[in-house]
């Protein structure tokens, strides 16, 4: 009897939960779901924001950026931009779901882009991204001048959308990238202020080449038709320099040189390529170059405060590879040697204190974290100084000591031709391994 009543109390069960087993609940078809690939967040007359979203065309993707063109030879659009606006930008979402006739699917985002007038305003209509379910945490975020909507424009080129091609360069390593959550955290840190890496719109080799000729033909002919000189808007994207932020806000830029030496504080090199200046030649040859890229590199940050005086020591250290040099190099001349790791090593640290000068007179913000290093081996101090930190920081002195090695010279030890003296005299022959 009562093993009956466990069978029956078993399949009463079992029948219970097949109907959750049959399915999923939550499921979209795909022919359901507009795909968002990329997001442009503006700022608009009227306190009234606007979301723009890069929405995929499955059939376009499917094909690959190999597809054939439309008209003129040029590859399809891999999708379209939609635009909303409103009051914020849970408002400017919902509107968008009412012109779209699928449902925003927000999983596949790739890039988050800030509009500069909104970047100015603060970081907190970003609230609603961070509570979206959908929305990643590990999106990368850009800024831009202008507005953001343009860079969605970008027409198709090896990568199909704007999103594949920014999130593309980012995993390149050459630049510094920051997620949302990233963004988050040094926001809310007490020690640091926010910097976001710059997304630029260029244009081509080509586009700057027809427009060379079109302004030939204008000047040549009179009365031609004025449309025809016009420039055609950018075809292209680089992440070029920084926005710097004081709290929330975006205060100013940071040219390359600048952001090379705000990576490098912050210990964010991973890896890159250097060119620097080297000392006249001998025989009358004029200064050479020398191109080393880099493979390992730390930064390492020490506090000390003399009374009020802060003091921050930064040292840089690291290895690189020589992959160029315009001048006769002979490796078994240490001279020759020193001279090209000097250069090196003196021109990081002046990209350095570049990026320090910027950030203590004109952005006088600290957006390199080093009051997070003062509060973790000063916290007495840090105390006294954490609600004026910015205004601190302006005063105090970083001193910054690069110590980078040359490693490798790559597949031969020796430029062609005759080795002459850097910044001296004399010639000897080099040999090749």
């Amino acid at each position: 009897m009562r093993a009956r009543l466990r069978l029956t109390l078993a399949l009463f069960l079992l029948a219970l939960m097949l109907p959750g087993l049959a399915g999923c609940w939550s499921r979209h078809e795909i022919e359901e779901l507009a795909i968002v690939m990329a997001v442009a967040l503006d700022a608009v007359p009227g306190d009234q924001v606007r979301l723009s979203v890069y929405v995929a065309i499955p059939r376009t993707i499917a094909g690959g950026p190999s597809m054939g063109g439309g008209a003129g030879g040029e590859p399809p659009k891999a999708g379209e931009v939609i635009s909303a606006t409103g009051s914020d930008f849970a408002q400017a979402a919902r509107r968008l779901e009412d012109m779209v006739p699928r449902r925003l699917l927000w999983a596949q985002n790739r890039v988050l882009i800030l509009g500069e007038e909104l970047a100015r305003q603060g970081f907190h209509y970003l609230d609603h991204f961070t509570r979206e379910r959908q929305m990643r945490l590990t999106t990368p975020v850009l800024v831009t001048r202008g507005e953001a909507r343009k860079v969605l424009e970008l027409p198709p080129g090896i990568e199909l959308m704007p999103g594949t091609i920014l999130t593309g360069i980012l995993r390149n390593r050459t630049t510094f990238k920051v997620e949302l959550k990233d963004l988050l955290a040094m926001w809310e840190a007490p020690g640091d202020n926010p910097v976001l890496p710059q997304v630029v719109m260029t244009p081509t080799p080509e586009q700057e080449s027809r427009e060379v000729r079109s302004d030939g033909d204008d000047r040549g002919q009179k009365g031609g038709n004025k449309e025809e000189g016009k420039k055609k808007p950018p075809e292209a994207v680089a992440i070029k320099g920084a926005g710097a932020f004081r709290d929330d806000r975006l205060i100013g830029w940071l040219d390359e040189r600048e952001t090379s030496g705000l990576m490098w504080l912050r210990g964010e090199v991973r890896e890159g390529v250097i060119t620097v200046t080297l000392p006249a030649q001998a025989g009358g040859r004029g200064p050479g170059q020398a191109s080393v890229i880099f493979h390992r590199a730390s930064t390492e940050v020490k506090s000390r405060v003399e009374g009020s005086q802060v003091t921050f020591n930064v040292a840089i250290r690291g290895d690189c590879d020589l992959t160029e040099a315009t001048v006769s190099l002979n490796p078994d001349r240490p001279e020759h040697l020193a001279a090209i790791q000097e250069a090196v090593n003196r021109a990081v640290e002046e990209r350095v204190l570049a990026a320090v000068g910027r950030a203590q007179q004109e952005i006088r913000a600290d957006i390199f974290g080093l009051g997070e290093t003062l509060h973790r081996s000063n916290v007495r101090y840090w105390r006294q100084v954490q609600d004026r930190w910015n205004e601190e920081f302006t005063r105090a002195k970083i001193q910054v000591k690069v110590d980078l090695y040359l490693n490798r010279l790559g597949m031969t030890n020796r430029t062609p031709g005759k080795t002459l003296d850097i910044g001296g005299k004399g010639a000897t022959q080099g040999r090749t391994r």
